[in-house]
């Protein structure tokens, strides 16, 4: 076994819920190289694990929380940590990644990664630290929120600084789009990781560490990583981004038309400027909140009392735009307060912010009535409806109840509504508009974990290492291959696990950055960019063993192949046919999406098959 010099310890603890018994599984240096940490690491777990006829709300799926090199060290962008299983909203591949302490602070007890298993007879909590764990009782905290259950659990613990995630009401009930918080700050959003959570009866995991991880070479990082800071807080954007946060990109979004309008149906908005920056810093005098060892601090804590008493993070880009230009509801207020809702409850508000725009939409189509709703006005721009709808979602109460399971079965019970529901893979799109960046066709239908956000956005982005340059993001020419490539390295970044704010650092930086904390001498930007490669390819074969066919599952919602009469992207609309085509061969996939035995041995998956 290949010693590991820095960056891992090289072990995964296993829990088994249903008989209280935990092991730990160690991994040798090559192991590390080949799957890096993060989703990269999740994706081996629970690939070897699951099957198709794993229930993703059953015993027997496993829910991986993994770090990676990043989490070995105190560099910007190492505050995060990846949560991943096979999705209760898709049936797919799930991931989603969150900063914290959760994921720095499980690096220091000794374990690079957490595989949950089972079902525990009663609510549960592990508290995990220094090569240590116990599987504590949390019956007394079922049913409190988010917030409540960090407060108790760390009070139960008698730590304050402990990193907790756990799951609110919404977890509890299994909405099929629950989400996981992190100290009320960080949110594992996408893909029902809390739902997972909850159908084990686990509402939470705490970690505090002591134990330091090795680093190959730490004067090196120092030096490297110093550098890299320094010129990063002297760019004006990172300056811009300190100060406002995400919600400086609404406004200008809505101007160049990716922002979804009324669920994608309009060109132009100009009630944005009552959601967006500079009336959002001034009027809910919002403060940076960062995540652990990170100097840009993108998530805002809101400190106007007077405006909205909130505890947990204030709404973020794909909030503003998914629950408030989305919905066209542009009372600031009434989105906070239903930001606050959705994040104690632990409901993921890209999710939840399609689902309520298809109902405004059958809503205004007479296709749900008032009788439906229990006597809520589902009609656009009403944040009266927002809060209402965000709670019975939550308790799963009357139509909150259908809504809970997301828009594929809010559409089979709704005849009629299917061009209202946006999503692919039975995710909803989150809030980039393939028309005005044709380079989000793939991130949009052909991300592995169902339409997203963050896997391959190159809304004009470059990795010269790898012979991509920024192209005009109205051209459909070579997109499907810069898609596969932005989408390979992304992948890097939620393995290591990083941050994209600091995509900044560049490959070539990064991989350096990596060869200084792992003693790998040798490695390549070239090579990073193939690990990524085999990520998403053993995510590819894990989603067609679920039962995926991607010619059926990786297609364009009909509402983006109409073009916008007006905006930033008037009468554009991206070949996503071609797009998409040439994305699979550039992969190395056959015509059907499927990878070919060739490209499955070259990436070294034959045990994925």
């Amino acid at each position: 076994m290949a010693t590991i010099k820095g960056g891992y310890w090289g072990k995964i603890l296993w829990v088994d819920l249903t008989n209280g018994k935990t092991s730990v599984e160690t991994f040798d240096d090559a192991y590390a190289r080949k799957y890096l940490g993060g989703v990269g690491l999740a994706t081996k777990i629970i690939s070897d694990k699951v099957t198709k006829h794993t229930s993703p709300l059953g015993a027997g799926n496993v829910l991986v929380f993994a770090t990676g090199p990043y989490q070995a060290t105190d560099i910007a962008g190492s505050g995060r940590c990846s949560a991943c299983a096979k999705s209760p909203l898709t049936g797919y591949w799930g991931e989603s990644s969150a900063g914290g302490h959760i994921g720095p602070q499980l690096k220091r007890c000794d374990f690079d990664a957490i595989a949950i298993t089972g079902r525990a007879r009663k609510p549960v909590y592990l508290w995990i630290t220094d090569n240590k764990i116990e599987i504590k009782d949390a019956s007394k905290f079922w049913g409190m929120d988010t917030v409540e259950t960090t407060d108790a659990v760390r009070e139960d613990l008698g730590e304050k600084t402990v990193g907790v995630s756990a799951i609110g009401q919404a977890g509890e009930n299994l909405v099929k789009y629950a989400c996981i918080a992190n100290e009320n700050h960080g949110f594992f959003g996408r893909c029902g990781m809390g739902a997972v959570m909850g159908s084990k009866n686990l509402k939470a995991v705490a970690a505090k560490g002591n134990l330091k991880p090795p680093i190959a070479e730490p004067e090196k990082l120092k030096i490297l990583y110093t550098d890299l800071r320094e010129k990063m807080l002297a760019n004006p954007f990172v300056e811009r981004f300190r100060e406002h946060g995400q919600a400086m990109a609404t406004a200008p979004r809505e101007q160049n038309g990716l922002l979804p309008m009324k669920n994608w149906t309009m060109d132009n908005w100009p009630e944005v400027k009552n959601i967006s920056t500079p009336l959002f810093t001034e009027q809910l005098k919002a403060k940076p909140w960062a995540c652990p060892y990170c100097f840009v601090a993108c998530h805002r804590r809101i400190s106007n009392p007077e405006y909205f008493p909130a505890d947990t993070g204030g709404p973020e880009y794909e909030t503003l735009a998914m629950i408030g230009s989305n919905l066209l509801i542009d009372d600031l207020a009434a989105v906070v307060r239903a930001n606050e809702i959705l994040n104690r409850y632990g409901i993921d508000t890209i999710e939840i912010g399609a689902i309520l725009a298809w109902a405004f939409e059958c809503y205004e189509h007479g296709l749900i009535t008032k009788e439906d709703t229990d006597g809520i006005e589902l009609t656009w721009g009403n944040g009266e409806a927002l809060v209402a709808m965000s709670e019975k979602i939550g308790k799963r109460e009357g139509i909150g109840n259908l809504m809970a399971e997301g828009l594929r079965a809010c559409v089979d019970a709704v005849p009629g509504s299917q061009l209202f529901s946006v999503e692919a893979m039975g995710q909803a799109v989150a809030a980039h508009d393939p028309r005005a960046f044709f380079g989000q066709v793939v991130t949009t239908i052909a991300s592995t974990r169902g339409s997203c956000h963050i896997h391959s956005n190159v809304e004009g982005g470059a990795i010269p290492e790898l012979g991509i340059t920024a192209g005009d993001r109205f051209d459909n020419n070579d997109k499907g291959h810069v898609c596969a490539i932005f989408q390979d390295t992304n992948q890097v970044d939620n393995s290591f696990t990083a941050c994209i704010v600091y995509g900044g650092f560049g490959l070539t930086n990064k991989t350096k950055l990596l060869s200084y904390m792992t003693g790998w001498d040798d490695i390549t930007p070239q090579e990073v960019g193939k690990t990524g490669e085999r990520i998403v390819c053993m995510q590819q074969l894990f989603n067609i063993k679920m039962g995926m066919v991607p010619e059926v599952e990786n297609v364009m919602p009909e509402r983006f192949t109409k073009p916008h009469k007006g905006g930033g992207a008037a009468g554009q609309v991206p070949d996503w046919k071609k797009i998409l085509k040439e994305y699979w061969q550039a992969k190395g996939w056959d015509e059907h999406g499927i990878p070919t035995e060739a490209k499955i041995k070259e990436l070294g998956l034959e045990d994925s098959l």
